[in-house]
């Protein structure tokens, strides 16, 4: 007999996981944290992990942990495991992967080849922790056996590469881990493979992302039409969200607008694509692109037939002299800042000291959004240095209705809402359309 138990990500968006279990196996899917309070400063004990178990930005899962050290937590570790245990990531954002560092040594978790040359890449220069558990990369369509449960990851889009979809059976079920995905990005076509296969596989659950039902419905307002055709160009992205190609068109007219002005740009290290594609732009607009070493080194991994100019003040000696086409300082760039796109994270948002003006784009880079205290920080410090702030993002996520036409398509016998700050909207939308749903509930245990 077949269970599954969604252990979080009910009502946040991203700390989704999974767990499909029989009496020989269990399958986890996405092993992201979850935004929690933290725990009270004399109530922390001497186990990080233990701190993020008490904060719930982890669920207690038995058998999974090292949980040897706890002082607080009664939590069988995972030596007294006795299924056989694996887990897989959908794509490699923060909220979906970032608690792999609290795995023991032989838990073996898998990612797709694109994840798992990202991930090794975001180690070696300090955006992300290095694990003890056993990675392993796996082929769209593959399938992977574990004791007798297969799992087989079909190609998704979101931004993020390598992004995937999990088909994950047993004898007596037939699930589908949706994971984050978008009809905005490069490649939407993948979506749409995936849901119709899914369709002829006959699932009994499709667990799927609802992001865009997280927040209140304001179409109304979005109706509204300015007296004047001639509006702004972040008045014209909030009427129409930007996908990932608009998203170059918008950076070019930026870089056309603001002719003798510095341009920054602050991406997410982990949207390799996006970062790639921009500097292609800002070429073409006669520019040229300056990244932080880190930037660099990451887009040499995927595009090694490349060489990149990299701010002197960010360089370590990693990326290799062969990978660099020029070293600029920031005092270069300021003698003629119009003739540069310089790429900026926010850790180093001090370097933009002494740019009298220029325009800062924000493109889904951190602080991520205004929920993050950092957010109102930046936009406080570029208002000191006199740079205009500019949020040119696209959306990782489906609009609404693209949601219910992946759950039409999928037509599974029960399509469960999550990864939202509101799946009872989505429930109501699903049954709306005649969808069979309900709303789960976390750490219950569910049949086929």
């Amino acid at each position: 007999m077949t269970t599954y138990r969604l252990w979080s990500g009910l009502r946040t968006i991203g700390g989704n996981i999974v767990e499909v279990r029989t009496e020989q196996a269990r399958v986890l899917c996405d092993f992201g944290l979850s935004v929690s309070a933290d725990v009270p400063e004399s109530e922390q004990t001497q186990s990080e992990l233990e701190n993020f178990l008490q904060a719930k930005r982890l669920p207690a899962i038995p058998e999974l942990f090292p949980t040897d050290d706890f002082e607080k937590i009664e939590l069988a570790g995972f030596e007294e495991a006795t299924l056989e245990t694996a887990l897989f990531i959908s794509h490699l954002h923060l909220d979906h992967m970032g608690a792999l560092r609290f795995l023991p040594e032989g838990v073996h978790v898998y990612l797709s080849e694109d994840s798992l040359k990202l991930f090794h890449l975001l180690v070696e220069v300090g955006e992300e922790d290095p694990v003890r558990c056993q990675l392993h990369s796996y082929k769209p369509e593959e399938t992977i056996q574990v004791g007798d449960i297969t799992v087989t990851p079909h190609l998704s889009d979101h931004d993020a590469l390598g992004t995937t979809a999990f088909f994950i059976e047993s004898d007596d079920l037939k699930l589908i881990h949706s994971g984050d995905f978008r009809f905005n990005g490069n490649y939407p076509e993948r979506v749409t493979e995936w849901a119709e296969k899914a369709r002829d596989w006959h699932p009994d659950v499709l667990l799927i992302e609802g992001t865009s039902y997280s927040f209140d419905d304001d179409e109304e307002g979005d109706e509204e039409v300015l007296e004047e055709t001639e509006t702004t160009l972040e008045e014209q992205v909030e009427m129409d969200p930007l996908s990932e190609e608009t998203l170059l068109d918008a950076v070019a007219d930026t870089v056309n607008t603001h002719a003798s002005d510095l341009v920054v740009f602050n991406p997410y290290i982990r949207n390799v694509e996006r970062l790639a594609f921009v500097e292609e732009v800002v070429t073409e607009r006669g520019r040229t692109m300056v990244w932080e070493e880190p930037y660099a080194y990451v887009l040499s991994g995927f595009y090694p037939e490349r060489t990149w100019t990299v701010l002197e003040e960010t360089k370590t000696g990693k990326l290799d002299d062969s990978l660099i086409d020029q070293s600029l300082s920031l005092d270069a760039i300021k003698e003629t800042p119009g003739d540069y796109v310089l790429q900026n994270s926010y850790k180093n948002l001090s370097y933009l000291d002494g740019f009298t003006q220029g325009v800062y784009i924000h493109s889904n880079g951190e602080p991520l959004g205004d929920y993050d205290p950092r957010y109102q920080e930046m936009l406080e410090q570029l208002e000191q240095f006199g740079l205009t702030f500019l949020s040119l993002g696209a959306s990782g996520h489906a609009n609404r209705d693209e949601i219910i036409e992946v759950a039409k398509t999928v037509s599974a016998k029960y399509t469960l809402p999550w990864h939202s700050f509101k799946p009872e909207s989505l429930h109501a939308a699903l049954f709306e359309n005649g969808i069979e749903s309900f709303v789960p509930e976390l750490n219950k245990e569910y049949r086929a």
